[in-house]
């Protein structure tokens, strides 16, 4: 077919004194904000009948199924515990979702982001940032692949501190014992009781 008009919801096709509506998410296996970034008006296309309404008279295209899905073969390509570099795409309260390549993101969760708490990914991560992530699972039926930035990294600071409200293990006489790195206090300080005539 032939396009004839485009519109923010998708392109008209003319099919030989018929037309047919391709609507934007059925463009491209890539996510796209407008048909202009995939069609122009008088290109010549190929596409796939998804759906035929006689009563509305309405035709249903898809422009994106006459090429291959790239989720049909994504588990060989990014395996679980495979690391991979990805763009950062959107951010959002709950994370941030990264383009590995063009029609396939993966989902980097809060959680995984660092091994201390963050509140939101916007906190350390910024649009368009490129960085290496690893793979934690992949659903290709459900098109999603839950990625992390904290497995790449230790949870230990360079300097050997461990992270605040981790517990370290310590040797004593009877064995080893689990301690609070996060707890503050001790005798080695005044108590405040001295200003009122306190020894202790």
């Amino acid at each position: 077919g032939t396009v004839i008009r485009l519109q923010p919801f998708g392109a008209f096709v003319d099919l030989g004194g018929i037309d047919g509506l391709i609507h934007v998410s059925k463009m491209s296996w890539t996510r796209i904000n407008d048909p202009s970034e995939v069609l122009t008006e008088g290109q010549s296309i190929k596409v796939k009948i998804e759906r035929v309404n006689r009563e509305a008279g309405k035709i249903s295209l898809s422009y994106r199924d006459t090429f291959e899905n790239p989720w049909d073969s994504v588990a060989e390509r990014y395996p679980a515990r495979s690391r991979v570099k990805g763009t950062v795409t959107r951010l959002t309260d709950f994370g941030a979702f990264i383009r590995l390549e063009a029609g396939i993101e993966g989902l980097l969760h809060v959680s995984e982001i660092a091994h201390r708490r963050v509140h939101r990914a916007s906190d350390i991560l910024q649009q368009d940032q490129q960085l290496e992530v690893q793979v934690l699972t992949v659903d290709p039926k459900a098109q999603r692949i839950s990625l992390s930035l904290k497995a790449l990294e230790s949870p230990v600071d360079p300097e050997g501190a461990v992270e605040e409200g981790q517990t370290s293990r310590a040797k004593t006489n009877g064995g080893e014992k689990s301690v609070r790195t996060d707890l503050r206090g001790g005798t080695d300080r005044k108590s405040g009781g001295e200003q009122f005539g306190l020894k202790w």
